[in-house]
């Protein structure tokens, strides 16, 4: 599949739509939080980038003198330590920091521009898909703040290159060693940078090799990356083993989010802001005199602890299958169509129902765009039908919140803008000229 190149027409709105969502960024950080150079912190990846820098290692996720943990995988948090490390706190670190977070936001959806460019949509899709996620940003308190520490602009690059290698490599056909070595590597980095989006792009190279490899071949492939897995959780967890008392390989933390979004009180909806709320003053250990760090003390830390907090969760649910299951079924709801509760968790509480009507709508048109695409056998389409599923069906047993959806909104945006040129265009075909034809 050909990708044609940028006419400098179209470099030319891409620079203009990048400055215009450059400039939206800026003036809603001076105007919401303060001066560009100000240095914001953003809970758990905040204080382990700080105890990174400071020499302190893999530790304080809830607060300074915590001590070790696994609550967060260390890879964003370690990225955004070093400008830290190299300045300290303060304005020289923050505006890195601002830069870094805003580089990845603008990366991420230039690739995935790049992947629809290739996938041989509409030139319309490029450009509008570009200028919608630019210049109407609903998640702008993480851009600007959150994925200075967090992994989720990030976490969407490293998604949108996956995706844009298996179609580069279907349509050039071959598979050797050398891009098996090299794909297996990325996998694997991209899992320990954010498992969720590692485990859907597992999935949609698993579709790849199962489609077009020959079954040796494609053996061959999914030892090469369990391998490369191993080598790269392996350090982490014997790391886990010596200081946190048991080989954990991913996040200690599951049992703490299994329990925060499924429990007796959150089953009827009802003020689901303040019961949410309630529920993360009851049994959550970022407050150090909170009732959470308590509990957490008592059980003997935190991999204890939020064990323990799983398994009464997962005793919960045997006894309460249809609960659970209404649960499970909302939070799918929320992950695509957000309610605006749930942006009350993103630094910034302005707009909040502007902007998850934003989510909402553009998800709703994207997943339109997607069924048509798979409707009309679009190549490239199933990667992007696997790519949104795998990665929205682990938050159904989650509390999904502002940085979970995201790792799927700018993907469907572009779907979003396609779905809406393809109407047009049926439109106008069913009731004369217009400018779609």
């Amino acid at each position: 599949m050909h990708v044609p190149k940028l006419s400098h027409e179209d470099r030319r709105f891409v620079w203009f739509v990048l400055l215009g969502g450059l400039v939206l960024r800026l003036v809603w950080l001076v105007r919401v939080q303060g001066p560009v150079d100000g240095f914001y912190t953003t809970a758990e990846a905040t204080n382990l980038a700080l105890a990174i820098a400071q020499g302190r290692g893999i530790a304080d996720a809830y607060f300074p003198g915590y001590g070790p943990t696994a609550h967060l995988l260390p890879a964003s948090s370690a990225i955004a330590a070093l400008p830290i490390w190299l300045f300290g706190v303060g304005r020289t670190a923050a505006v890195a920091l601002l830069v870094w977070s805003l580089a990845q936001t603008a990366a991420a959806y230039l690739l995935l521009q790049a992947l629809f460019r290739r996938l041989g949509s509409d030139p319309l899709v490029a450009r509008w898909g570009l200028a919608l996620l630019c210049l109407a940003p609903p998640f702008v308190p993480q851009e600007v703040l959150d994925f200075r520490f967090w992994e989720g602009a990030g976490a969407v690059c490293l998604a949108a290159a996956n995706l844009l290698l298996i179609l580069r490599y279907q349509e050039a056909g071959g598979f050797g060693w050398r891009r098996m070595l090299f794909v297996s590597g990325l996998c694997a980095l991209t899992f320990f940078y954010c498992p969720p989006v590692g485990l859907a792009v597992d999935a949609c190279w698993g579709w790849f090799a199962l489609t077009r490899l020959p079954f040796r071949h494609a053996a061959r492939f999914a030892v090469l990356a369990a391998i490369a897995l191993a080598l790269v959780l392996t350090p982490w967890a014997i790391r886990n083993a010596q200081v946190m008392g048991a080989p954990v390989l991913i996040r200690s933390n599951f049992g703490l989010e299994f329990a925060l979004a499924n429990h007796p009180g959150a089953v009827s909806g009802a003020n689901p802001e303040r019961v949410f709320a309630q529920r993360l003053d009851e049994i959550h250990p970022y407050d150090p005199h909170g009732r959470g760090q308590a509990a957490l003390r008592a059980a003997g830390g935190e991999v204890a602890y939020f064990r323990e907090l799983g398994t009464r969760t997962w005793h919960w649910v045997a006894s309460h299958p249809v609960a659970f299951a209404r649960l499970t079924l909302r939070h799918l709801r929320e992950f695509f169509f957000p309610r605006a509760w749930q942006m009350y968790f993103t630094g910034w509480e302005g707009l909040r129902d502007a902007r998850a009507l934003t989510i909402s709508l553009v998800n709703l048109l994207g997943l339109i765009g997607l069924a048509i695409g798979l409707y009309r056998r679009r190549p490239g389409y199933p990667l992007l039908a696997i790519y949104v599923g795998v990665v929205a069906l682990p938050y159904a047993l989650l509390q999904p919140m502002s940085r979970y959806i995201y790792l799927v909104y700018g993907l469907l945006g572009y779907l979003a803008v396609e779905a809406l040129i393809t109407g047009f265009r049926y439109y106008s075909g069913r009731n004369g000229p217009g400018w779609a034809r």
